[in-house]
């Protein structure tokens, strides 16, 4: 059984009855939508075709959504119905990312999520969802796709039916009938010529599709008050970015939780210097006293909690945390990551231990310990990039590759650290050379991967992809992506690493380089969000 809906846009008139008969049967707060309508016009003054187009939560057959969230709170019902259970969720938005139709959004009074469930608790009882019954042309027709005589199933035998993205690869369940283009995709509409009745709300959002706008009339040659070729979108719901600064935040301190650790590595004898490990030693590398053993572990353990601090501080429901460990969905990316996560901070709690006490593992042992410690910080840094990969409706964060990345971000994050504070710990030069070294590979594939953004798109997604790339390297994020993101923070320190050391100069390449990464998550995070995606 797999209930859906066919939505006939010949009969639709826009009258936005079915938005009014959710909100009034589920309890929607005001500003927010389970069923909207999307106004959009084609043409020029006195040919302009206006169009409607009824947008909501697709029953997706391979439902992202169900797949990352981390607590099992959504669920695909036998009925083919995707629900969501408000006593689990906790808040962490994470669906409304995987979700490619923009057809979840937060109850700010739970603090949970919400979506359209095809008004079950009707459907349990043989009544059609409230939209349905009160959709004066009958525009809206739900039903059975695995019943070969439902009226869904006739109309998807007779009609040619569209889907919203099926490039997406959702296997969407509501189909339509004769719905404009523009209506549906939205990379061919633009809503920087305003709307009819209200007016937009300024951020990303509006700065995003004011640069298209700007593009598009440019490149067309049209007049300042022309919009390009597009469609305009002349009503729709407004949308605000879900994640800001504390994932930016929790990017930035778990590229140096692992890659202190991973960085601190240099400080081994088969690297060049010491050899704790090896000798069953603990000498002190750094001149204060201060011995590696407890240094990188205690630094790449402090970096640990405040990540997991900014995790929990951006949940809507922090006390539900440990629903994470206690009933994790192992599909989900960020279930998996909290135990990644959990795992490598107990290898650095006895990576302190050992420290303190002055012993270590010697030999094989040792070295073992050593492996899957650094194997354990690695998966810290780089799971995020199949997290990110699950958040189906933010197509710049699938780019291909950006485990690798996230591994580079990593090298530069933990070397330039140390290389930050060697003046106050006080490293020895050789350390010091040998940090330098990894800061100097990590940058050049930090800032290759970058640079190679645009060819990086995930299959079938390219034109959305580049769009979004659009918007660090020529749109509203650029300023700070070329001179802050790559020019402060890749380029100069690359300059100062090839400059004869006079000790200062690694201490400057570290700090710029901290900089510089930070703005540069900070842009992938935020550009990710600014286009529309319904």
């Amino acid at each position: 059984m797999q209930l859906g809906f066919v939505l006939d846009m010949t009969r639709c008139i826009g009258c936005h009855a079915c938005t009014v008969a959710c909100k009034s049967e589920n309890g929607v707060p005001v500003g927010d939508f389970r069923t909207w309508v999307k106004y959009t016009e084609e043409g020029a003054f006195p040919e302009v075709k206006r169009s409607f187009t009824v947008l909501r939560c697709n029953q997706c057959t391979d439902a992202p959504c169900v797949t990352i969230c981390p607590v099992t709170a959504l669920d695909k019902r036998p009925d083919g119905i995707v629900d969501l259970d408000r006593d689990v969720c906790i808040g962490c938005k994470a669906c409304m990312q995987g979700c490619p139709y923009d057809a979840l959004y937060l109850n700010e009074d739970t603090g949970t999520a919400e979506k359209c469930h095809f008004c079950a608790h009707r459907t349990e009882q043989g009544l059609a969802p409230a939209c349905a019954v009160v959709c004066p042309t009958e525009a809206i027709v739900p039903g059975d796709f695995h019943d070969p005589r439902s009226r869904v199933s006739v109309m998807q035998q007779e009609y040619d039916l569209t889907v919203r993205k099926a490039e997406a690869g959702t296997k969407p369940n509501v189909m339509y009938r004769e719905a404009s283009a523009a209506g549906l995709d939205p990379n061919l509409t633009n809503g920087a010529g305003g709307y009819l009745w209200a007016d937009r709300n300024p951020g990303p959002v509006m700065d995003a599709e004011l640069f298209e706008s700007f593009e598009s009339r440019a490149k067309e040659g049209l007049a300042e008050t022309a919009v390009g070729s597009r469609a305009r979108t002349v009503y729709d719901v407004n949308r605000a970015p879900l994640w800001g600064s504390a994932i930016t935040g929790y990017l930035f301190f778990k590229s140096l939780a692992a890659g202190v650790f991973l960085a601190g590595t240099a400080l081994l004898e088969p690297l060049g210097v010491g050899g704790y490990i090896v000798k069953g030693e603990a000498p002190d590398l750094v001149a204060g006293g201060l011995r590696a053993p407890v240094l990188v572990p205690a630094l790449a353990t402090v970096f640990l909690g405040l990540t997991l601090v900014l995790l929990v501080a951006d949940l809507k429901r922090p006390e539900r945390f440990l629903s994470i460990m206690l009933r994790p969905n192992w599909s989900s990316w960020l279930a998996k990551g909290s135990y990644i996560l959990m795992v490598y901070g107990l290898l650095l709690a006895g990576w302190l231990g050992m420290g303190f006490v002055g012993r270590a593992p010697t030999g094989a042992l040792g070295w073992n310990l050593v492996l899957l410690t650094m194997a354990a910080a690695a998966a810290s840094a780089a799971y995020t990039a199949f997290l990110f990969a699950q958040a189906r409706g933010r197509v710049l964060w699938m780019k291909r590759g950006y485990a690798f990345h996230l591994l580079a971000q990593a090298a530069v994050a933990g070397a330039a650290f140390l290389l930050a504070i060697s003046g106050v710990a006080g490293l020895h030069g050789d350390v010091v050379r040998l940090l330098g070294d990894v800061l100097l590979v990590g940058l050049l594939a930090h800032g290759g991967l970058t640079l190679a953004e645009s060819k990086l798109s995930p299959p079938g997604r390219e034109q959305e992809f580049a769009r979004a790339v659009a918007l660090l390297k020529h749109g509203p994020y650029a300023r700070r992506h070329w001179i802050a993101g790559l020019g402060v923070g890749v380029l100069l320190p690359l300059v100062l690493l090839f400059v004869p050391s006079t000790g200062w100069t690694s201490v400057v390449a570290g700090v710029l380089a901290l900089g510089g990464l930070y703005v540069e998550k900070d842009c992938f995070v935020r550009a990710g969000q600014a286009l529309r995606i319904s």
